[in-house]
């Protein structure tokens, strides 16, 4: 497989309660963490940042593997961080944008972006393309050029957590590269 160009990146995000005293959290090693239950689904990046800095023994764990048709990891933290069964939640940024929008009140979603010493949290997304089918790839890239605008846009109205090269947000009326 080959990738085409990336046609947006995002990170993991925290996602906070308004109101709880974490309004102003923007990253993992904050200390007002190490007694705050987390909520985390198992086996994702962010899991093992907090496994390496020894802050599982305060986590939640969510499913990573489940049939999103019966059930979503994203909703049930949702649900736990709005109840108070957990303090902060984190979650993959487009996951957290989207439900993070639709809770009431709405949920603050932080891009995990001041991260050290862990593993990578923010990344590339793009689509994959057999070997064989180069000028489709070029299609692509040339469709995702055109239409990145567009693409943010529609990004950005479901919450997703845009960010730029250089890790910083990227607004519904940013210039596209």
């Amino acid at each position: 497989m080959q990738s085409t160009n990336p046609y947006y990146r995002t990170a993991y995000a925290l996602v906070i309660k308004p109101g709880t005293g974490l309004d102003d959290l923007d990253r993992l090693g904050d200390p007002r963490l190490t007694e705050k239950r987390i909520g985390i689904v198992a086996g994702t990046p962010p899991a093992t940042y907090l496994a390496v800095n020894g802050m599982m023994r305060n986590a939640k764990p969510y499913p990573l593997v489940i049939d999103t048709r019966v059930d979503s990891s994203a909703q049930a933290m949702m649900r736990d961080l709005a109840s108070g069964e957990i303090d902060v939640g984190i979650l993959w940024g487009p996951m957290a944008g989207y439900y993070a929008r639709q809770a009431n009140p709405p949920m603050r979603v932080v891009p995990l972006l001041k991260e050290t010493g862990g593993p990578q949290l923010a990344f590339r997304i793009a689509m994959g393309v057999r070997p064989s089918d180069q000028n489709w790839k070029r299609q692509l890239n040339r469709l995702i050029a055109e239409n990145q605008a567009d693409l943010n846009r529609l990004l950005l109205s479901f919450g997703v957590p845009l960010l730029d090269e250089k890790d910083r947000p990227i607004a519904i009326d940013a210039p596209t590269r």
